[in-house]
Parts: structure tokens; C-alpha cells; sequence
């Protein structure tokens, strides 16, 4: 078994989870590979209320994941966030997951386990200390929206987790701690897994989930949502992203003779052959030409805390509330097929 002490730093917590890990309870002791994945069927377009959603690029950062012999909420309920309880494994690196691809993508490191059950598991969206300011995004996504006359606008969207856009004071002035960042970042999901020799763990996340299950779906209708360049589509001062960030590279890479005009691409020009699609921006289809590349004309904003007359505030929230719910997360740990 292992213990966990309630401990600040992500580093801290992996050096408690060894120490304890030292085989003198009798547990068998094991290690196994671990993956991740998009879920089938991402890369096609789907509803949401009253648009057909097609992403053409997104991932997705997650920095280690823990599993807890405990149901969730166990030592998480007060102002600390990791609980005190036993855990059964462990996948303490990174992985940077390609969400429109259902092929398994390698976390950095294998995993440990003891061979027991876990009844809750944790995803951490961290790319370090989890209390300090974090520089990764953890999703960075682009799309287009179609509503039923068949109007498209292009979007995109940045999601860092940090306190000057995630964390709200907390409402006791006599425990001003009630809110820390690291519940934005540690995200509890209930499961019932065994591990056992000879396991491969796979987690999939289904980006649609995003979208589908907000209680108010977003708006994609123009001026309902900030453009690009409005600095409301990102409140996070400690990591700086401009119009030229949300423009990704698409899964599908365009053909070789495809040189402007496309996400990421250069703003094709009048002397360019100016390809079949190019609008008067000098990108193609609902592309804007910001900071001459091509990218998303809107953005969903980057934050939880902006007011509600700025456009788009409810979709910045409730899409980060989403992203953290664990709604779109599943796992699984099965015999390794190799």
C-alpha cells in the first residue's frame, strides 16, 4: 500500500509516493504502460444546440494521473488537494495528447501500481507545481462552427489555468484559502479499476464534451464571442498568447502545393494565384488573415472571471467548467495485448 502525505509541490508528492512504495506491506509491486487517446469519431462534425461543430486541431496536456483506493472526494472536500489516503497507482509524467486521434499516445513514463483497486482517480492539468504559475496550456483547439442557414465562423480556443483567470477569492473572509488554485487543476473522477501484472492503462478524452454538455450552448454567432485579437480572449498575464497562438496547425495537413491561405499559413496576397476559396482577407474559407497568418476569426475566452457584458464570459466558463468536470474523461486498465 501507499500512503500519500498531504504535500504542496508535484515533485514532493511523486518523492512521498516512492519513499512509501518500498514493498514492505506485501503488495505486489508492479509497472505498466500507459496511453492515451481522442476519442473515435472527434475529427467529425458533431452538434452542439443550434451549430454542427468541426474541429480541425486539438490537444490536450495532462500531467500525471493518480488513482486512490478511495471514492472520490476523500481529504479533497476542504481547502487541500491531495488527499491523505491510499493510493494504487500511478503515472507521474506527462503526456501531450492529440485529441482527434483515436490511436494510443505514450505517456512519458511507465506507470506504478500496487495490485489493488482503485475507486477514484485523479487527472492533473499541471505542467508542474501544482499551487505555482503554470506556463503549458492545457487545451489549445480550432474549429469551425455552421449554423442551420449554412453560415460558418472559424474559432479557437487557449485554456490555461492560472490564478489571474481561474481563481475566484473565496466568499469567507475568515478562510481565504477555501478556493486554492490546485482544485482547478486536479480534476477527481469515480472508477473501479484493478491493477494487476501485465496491464496497459488507456484514457480516453472526448473533446465534444466540451461543447455538448454545457447547460447554455455557445453562441458562435457573430459578435457573441470576442475576436481574436481582443484582449479579453486572453486575462492570463502570465502567459501570453496573441491572435498568431490560436492558429493551429490542422490534423489534416493541406497538399504540399497549398503554401497560404490555410490555418498557420501565411495570408495569401493578390500576386499569390490567390487559390479557389481565398476570401478578401487572403485566407481561405472563415479564416482571418491577424498578424499576417491565417487563423480563427473568434475566440473563447480565456478566463472564468470576466464580466458578464463582455462577449463570450459565459462560454469562457462554462467551457473551462467542462474541461474540469471529468465528463469527458474514461479509463481503462486490460490485459496487455503485446
Amino acid at each position: 500500500m501507499r500512503r500519500v502525505l498531504p504535500v504542496l509541490a508535484l515533485g514532493a508528492l511523486l518523492g512521498a509516493v516512492t519513499a512509501s512504495c518500498n514493498g514492505t506491506t506485501g503488495d505486489t509491486l508492479l509497472t505498466f504502460s500507459a496511453y492515451a487517446q481522442g476519442a473515435a469519431g472527434a475529427a467529425e462534425p458533431f452538434q452542439a444546440g443550434n451549430f454542427t461543430i468541426q474541429l480541425i486541431a486539438a490537444k490536450m496536456y495532462i500531467g500525471a494521473v493518480y488513482f486512490d483506493e478511495s471514492p472520490p472526494g476523500t481529504g479533497f472536500d476542504g481547502p487541500v488537494c491531495i488527499a491523505s489516503g491510499i493510493y494504487a497507482a500511478q503515472v507521474s509524467g506527462p503526456v501531450t495528447l492529440d485529441l482527434l486521434s483515436s490511436k494510443p499516445q505514450e505517456f512519458t513514463v511507465y506507470g506504478d501500481a500496487t495490485a489493488d483497486t482503485a475507486l477514484s482517480w485523479d487527472v492533473w492539468l499541471t505542467d508542474g507545481d501544482v499551487n505555482e504559475v503554470n506556463f503549458t496550456p492545457i487545451v489549445q483547439l480550432e474549429g469551425t462552427a455552421t449554423n442551420a442557414s449554412g453560415d460558418v465562423v472559424s474559432f479557437g480556443a487557449v485554456v490555461t489555468i492560472n490564478s489571474s483567470n481561474r481563481l475566484s477569492n473565496s466568499t469567507d473572509p475568515a478562510q481565504p484559502g477555501l478556493n486554492p488554485l490546485c482544485k482547478e487543476r486536479i480534476v477527481q473522477i469515480p472508477t473501479n479499476v484493478t491493477f494487476f501484472p501485465g496491464g496497459t492503462l488507456s484514457i480516453t478524452v472526448d473533446p465534444r464534451v466540451w461543447f455538448q454538455q454545457q447547460s447554455t450552448f455557445i453562441d458562435f454567432s457573430p459578435g457573441q464571442l470576442p475576436v481574436v485579437t481582443d484582449p479579453n480572449c486572453n486575462p492570463d498575464f502570465s502567459v501570453f498568447y496573441g491572435p498568431q497562438n490560436y492558429a493551429l496547425t490542422p490534423e489534416t495537413p493541406p497538399p504540399a502545393a497549398q503554401t497560404c491561405g490555410g490555418s498557420a499559413q501565411p495570408c495569401c496576397g493578390a500576386d499569390a494565384g490567390m487559390p479557389a476559396g481565398v476570401g478578401p482577407s487572403g485566407c481561405l474559407d472563415a479564416l482571418t488573415c491577424s498578424s499576417g497568418f491565417c487563423g480563427p476569426t473568434y475566440c473563447i475566452p480565456n478566463s472564468s472571471l470576466l464580466s458578464g457584458t463582455v462577449p463570450g464570459a459565459t462560454s469562457g466558463l462554462d467551457f473551462f467548467t467542462e474541461i474540469i468536470s471529468g465528463a469527458s474523461f474514461s479509463v481503462s486498465y486490460m490485459q496487455d495485448p503485446f
